[in-house]
């Protein structure tokens, strides 16, 4: 069964020149509605298999009833960061930093404002534009203070920058540890922030029931997360899908007829914490989760109303897709999801795996268009697509050309063919890369789909529940749609096309078309160069003079907390329940030495805080107590609970300075204080750390002759 390399120029002029003529004659372009949905499984709506007596999905399958419904929809990755900037640009995340997990809260805007993407695409053709839902894609440029984003000041650049005339939105997650909303450049209602233009705040009225004064650790994602100090109205958990919807139909409501717009809506629902409204609870078959799908049921359909009250309908593209698989993990009992899996709900439908995950359960989703005129309604697709491909498709439907696969959009294809047209089976794109959570990729050609099975960095198959996924495995998808029988030693031949394959496309810098060789060969160099330059061993970061005259300047960064030079010492005082810290750069080294001495002055504790790619981390606690080793809890990192790992119980005399030595040796880890020792082993300890910090908690505690080596 070989496969064969083959050029696509002719089939992009093929593909590309017909619409342009057709865009052409048409001069009255549609307005465009995409709603991306949040964790929103393959089979998790009735017209993809769902059963009624669980769940009832009448608005999104209106979408399948009146426009068409793809078995072969795509995401570029099994979480959401990662999809929303390919959905954006038609570029795989891959190509930039984000090669595994998600940003962060405080990360800066993840794209450039000047790259192009649907909202300056359609800005260009004279488009009204909004974003309006979950970002999760960043704010600001990371240059100023200690990089991370202020939510205490103005948000930019972000979404306003690149394309977007109005913006309101949960800045990353439901039950993120900011607990607030974004309108356009601010958190939204802010009150005391730092060089804020007042006018452009906005606020929600007096005694809104839909907000609340407080956020605390149990409404986020994981319920035990340190949520952010912001003067501002707080997100209420189960009011947060009735406001996006009602922002995202009083903008289509102000909308007019004279001039088309594009509205990228993306809901929380349903994404963890699992939160309907109360006047959803109880209404489904499979739990919470069921009726939490309803929620976003309910949304789709007032969306739709206000299309239909305006008169859009028949002159909008409506497209419903999910940024990434369902969540799957059975053996959980402690998730919604799992309930819902026993009353009978398979939310991947009879795909393997889940969000997260290399496997597809992790990447294909629902994915419905609908077009009066344009797309026949109630037929299907079994076209291979990807969310990736809406640039190019819009670019198609303007009747644009695309820029060189060398300057933007470069994984995006063109799917208007297979919107349009009455064969089932067009040929989208011959190929799709995908990748999971830990930076494991996969390619899909035809009926096949190879997995690499390396993880992006040093990722230890122990330090999930993902094992299946860190080995190289072949499926015949047509054969075997559920993955369940790898096939890569009876054809070794397929499995060298696939990775030959994969490897040019993601060192070419592009698939759309095929690199050259002498990209490939540019790209491979300068990727050894930049290995050789990371795995060089870091340099001990500079120590903290004694005595010190200053706090410390880069790279050490003071991430929360006043903290004053006094004694020879770095100190701080940490409010009740609050923490500070600061931190330093990341080593890109198993082994870390770190010495300093401690002088605690009523804290509950200081901490050597470690942080790993994916919201991991651990802390080593110095306290009144005694000593310990535990997983921290982590940003919104999940269900993962804070687990003491090892711990001494033994009085530590305060108002005294004491020499800690922490080290990380492999996977090993280790703190001595006098006479008191602790150790222990984890398997993930040996990967890169993102960032070192140093926290105070719940009090006051000091600092010096700190080095990290």
């Amino acid at each position: 069964m070989k496969l064969h390399f083959f050029s696509l120029a002719m089939y992009i002029v093929f593909a590309l020149a017909p619409f342009s003529i057709f865009a052409q004659e048409n001069k009255a372009q549609p307005n465009i509605v995409v709603i991306l949905s949040d964790d929103f499984g393959y089979g998790s709506t009735n017209s993809y298999g769902a059963p009624e007596t669980l769940i009832k999905t009448p608005n999104i399958d209106r979408l399948a009833q009146e426009g068409k419904r793809f078995t072969q929809a795509y995401t570029a990755s099994s979480v959401c960061s990662p999809t929303r900037y390919a959905l954006l640009t038609g570029r795989y995340a891959f190509r930039t930093s984000l090669k595994r997990g998600v940003l962060n809260p405080f990360s800066p805007l993840h794209l450039g404002i000047d790259q192009a993407n649907i909202a300056s695409l359609a800005k260009k053709h004279g488009y009204t534009t909004a974003a309006i839902g979950k970002w999760h894609l960043g704010y600001g440029d990371g240059k100023s203070g200690d990089g991370r984003t202020d939510y205490q000041t103005k948000l930019s650049p972000g979404p306003l920058e690149i394309g977007f005339d109005y913006h309101f939105a949960v800045p990353s997650n439901h039950g993120d540890l900011t607990g607030v909303f974004v309108e356009n450049h601010y958190v939204y209602g802010l009150r005391n922030g730092k060089d804020i233009e007042r006018e452009a705040i906005g606020n929600p009225a007096p005694n809104d029931p839909n907000f609340q004064e407080a956020y605390p650790s149990s409404d986020t994602e994981g319920q035990r997360v340190t949520t952010l100090s912001i003067d501002a109205p707080r997100r209420k958990n189960s009011r947060v899908m009735p406001v996006l919807t009602d922002k995202a139909v009083a903008w289509i409501e102000k909308q007019s007829a004279e001039k088309t717009f594009l509205l990228y809506y993306t809901p929380v629902a349903i994404h963890n914490p699992v939160t309907p409204d109360a006047s959803r609870q109880g209404t489904s078959g499979a739990g919470i989760y069921g009726d939490w799908i309803h929620e976003l049921d309910a949304s789709v359909g007032e969306v739709l109303k206000a299309l239909d009250r305006k008169g859009f309908a028949e002159n909008t593209i409506v497209l419903f897709t999910s940024d990434n698989g369902g969540v799957f993990r059975p053996n959980n009992k402690q998730i919604p999801q799992t309930a819902a899996f026993e009353a009978g709900l398979k939310v991947n439908g009879e795909l393997r795996g889940g969000k997260h995950t290399v496997f597809e359960g992790g990447f294909r989703v629902p994915y419905l268009v609908r077009w009066p005129g344009k797309i026949q309604p109630g037929t299907v697709s079994h076209s291979v697509v990807g969310l990736a491909d809406t640039f190019a498709t819009l670019s198609a439907i303007f009747g644009d050309s695309l820029p060189k696969p060398t300057e933007a959009a470069q994984d995006s294809f063109n799917a208007l063919p297979a919107w349009t047209g009455e064969d089932q089976n067009v040929e989208t794109r011959p190929h799709i890369i995908v990748h999971s959570a830990d930076g494991v990729f996969a390619i899909r050609k035809g009926d096949w789909k190879w997995v690499e099975g390396v993880p992006e960095g040093t990722t230890s198959p122990d330090s999930n529940n993902r094992n299946d996924n860190f080995k190289t495995q072949l499926f015949n998808l047509r054969e075997d749609p559920s993955e369940t029988k790898d096939v890569s030693e009876s054809h070794p031949e397929v499995v060298a096309e696939l990775k030959a394959l994969l490897n040019r496309y993601r060192l070419g810098g592009y698939s759309r078309e095929l690199p050259t060789d002498e990209e490939v060969r540019v790209a491979a160099l300068a990727a050894q160069t930049a290995n050789a330059t990371a795995n060089t061993p870091a340099d001990s970061i500079p120590a903290w003079e004694n005595p010190l005259t200053s706090v410390p300047a880069s790279p050490w960064k003071v991430v929360r907390g006043d903290w004053k030079v006094q004694d020879s010492g770095l100190f701080v005082a940490s409010a009740a329940r609050q923490t500070a810290a600061i931190s330093t750069a990341a080593l890109k080294k198993p082994d870390v030495l770190i010495e300093y001495e401690v002088y605690l002055d009523g804290a509950q504790r200081q901490a050597v805080r470690f942080d790993y790619s994916e919201g991991r981390s651990f802390r080593i606690d110095v306290a009144p107590t005694g000593i310990s080793i535990a997983k921290n809890d982590s940003d919104g990192a999940g269900p993962d609970k804070q687990e003491i790992w090892a711990e001494l119980n033994e009085p530590l005399a305060e108002k005294k300075w004491h020499s800690v030595t922490v080290t990380i040796q492999g996977t090993k880890t280790s703190i001595a204080l006098g006479e008191l020792k602790l150790e222990t082993d984890q398997a993930w300890l040996k990967e890169d750390k993102q960032a070192i910090s140093f926290v105070v908690a719940n009090g006051s505690a000091g600092l010096r002759k700190v080095t990290i080596k």
